[in-house]
């Protein structure tokens, strides 16, 4: 399977290209500059790949929630690629990447998670959060995501549970809650986990067409003052 992987959902950008297992990325924290390095990015690694877009079966992308800012440039390049090339294209929730990259991380470091809550900064006084368990090496979703206080995201965590996500860092009350948790880990959501996030889904489907590339916001209102609008996703 070749997959065009782009993720834009918070502070950093990255695109990667998923050949048949191999995996090529680039990546960087570049929280004001992923209008700039996405296209390019796309084109060298195409080029360094020895392909053209129309060869590839489909685009990933971090649907959000995240920055609305960021999440608009990213599925803006998205949609215009898919289009241009007639593929289809496949979702992934960054909360999920979020989940499943940490994991990654955690595992490389010689332990394991059996289940998390991740907590991203949404700005306002709040996070994106969402609870996910394990099973066979994949974080899955229980529940919805949702916006909420970072007391609530806290709420959400059981004995045990991994704490993922910069939320933890940037808000007192997610950081007391997550003291006593096993491990409590910050890593960004990159491309080449939504790539491996998308190619089970694309196996047992074929896509969306590209017009379906649609952010998941979860705020009603981008400008809402801190502690309005929130809703579950």
């Amino acid at each position: 399977m070749k997959l065009l992987a782009i993720e834009t959902a918070f502070e950093s950008c990255s695109v990667a290209l998923s050949l048949d297992g191999q995996v090529l990325q680039r990546y960087e924290h570049a929280p004001r500059g992923h209008a700039e390095r996405l296209l390019p990015w796309v084109q060298a690694l195409l080029a360094d790949a020895g392909l053209a877009l129309p060869a590839l079966d489909a685009v990933a992308f971090s649907r959000g929630p995240g920055s609305f800012t960021s999440l608009r440039i990213g599925i803006g390049v998205v949609q215009g690629l898919a289009w241009g090339a007639d593929l289809p294209v496949v979702p992934v929730s960054s909360l999920q990447a979020t989940a499943q990259r940490s994991l990654r991380q955690v595992i490389e470091d010689g332990g394991n998670a059996r289940a998390c809550v991740v907590a991203m900064d949404a700005r306002m006084d709040e996070v994106f959060a969402a609870r996910f368990e394990q099973v066979d090496g994949w974080m899955l979703p229980v529940g919805a995501e949702q916006v909420c206080a970072p007391a609530v995201a806290a709420g959400l965590l059981a004995d045990g549970d991994a704490a993922f996500g910069n939320g933890f860092e940037r808000y007192p009350e997610l950081a007391t809650a997550a003291a006593n948790q096993p491990l409590r880990v910050n890593h960004w959501p990159d491309a080449a986990v939504i790539a491996a996030l998308a190619e089970p889904w694309l196996e047992a489907s074929h896509g969306l067409p590209a017009e379906q590339a649609q952010p998941v916001y979860l705020r009603d209102k981008v400008a809402d003052k801190p502690g309005e609008g929130r809703r579950p996703a």
